[in-house]
């Protein structure tokens, strides 16, 4: 063993790989810095999964963002799940804005293998019906401005606090969509901590106990449904997802 190249090289962080053509530009959120980049990948089988999470904190406006880019794929079948941005947005005292952003050629409730899609949803978990009512309109305004096709739905797997959701949909791979929808996710978010009071002491818990246990078990059974096998790496890296959306402040 050469002592020297041991202390100077061994396991030092990875290269952030991410294809900056595949990126989407932040939302104008006043003071954002760059505060951590969390890189989790694992193979198992036929499938690899790459996750690139990084955190923002803006102590101008008090909004923490976290956003992440990954891919799980099966090597041999070409069955993928992609994540282009997904992104969480929450400042203390109000509830947290989710948007996820998959582009996939699977069918997320059958498993069955599909023509390429884009989904959207947009959660607002924890938030009261007025708050929801606000940033949902926002939401709807913008989207039907723009041509962008959207529906609310109530899903079964999540508890009642969760509410319904909004989602927009789109044939084929729509990076453009999701570049909106971040923007217009912000335009709202910020819309409604302009329109109400925070609420103190908020309890985020059901939600990080929602997010980081049953959550990350759920999918961690339902990918594997998908044809894309899921080592306890991958499970980890949702695990990993949930932790960096839910912590700071107390969060």
């Amino acid at each position: 063993m050469n002592e020297k190249d041991f202390l100077e090289n061994y396991l030092w962080p990875s290269d952030n790989r991410l294809d900056r053509t595949f990126t989407h530009p932040l939302p104008n959120i006043e003071g954002l810095k760059k505060c951590g980049d969390f890189i989790v990948q694992g193979e198992l089988e036929d499938t690899f999964s790459t996750n690139i999470m990084t955190k923002y904190v803006s102590d101008t406006s008090g909004i923490r963002l976290v956003e992440v880019y990954k891919n799980s794929q099966n090597k041999v079948t070409g069955v993928f799940v992609r994540l282009v941005g997904p992104m969480s947005l929450v400042k203390p005292g109000y509830p947290f804005l989710l948007l996820d952003a998959a582009v996939s050629n699977v069918n997320l409730a059958t498993g069955e293998r599909e023509d390429i899609k884009t989904t959207v949803p947009i959660h607002l978990p924890q938030a009261d019906p007025e708050q929801r009512k606000m940033v949902f309109g926002h939401l709807s305004e913008q989207a039907k401005r723009d041509g962008i096709s959207y529906s609310e739905r109530q899903l079964d797997a999540v508890p009642d606090f969760w509410g319904p959701i909004w989602m927009a949909e789109s044939k084929g791979v729509n990076l453009d969509m999701i570049r909106q929808l971040r923007d217009y996710a912000w335009s709202a978010y910020k819309y409604l901590i302009e329109q109400t009071k925070e609420k103190t002491p908020f309890d985020y818990r059901p939600f990080q106990e929602h997010m980081i246990c049953d959550t990350a078990k759920r999918e961690h059974l339902s990918f594997g449904e998908k044809g894309l096998s899921f080592s306890p790496n991958e499970r980890c890296s949702r695990f990993a997802v949930s932790n960096i959306i839910c912590s700071r402040n107390g969060l």
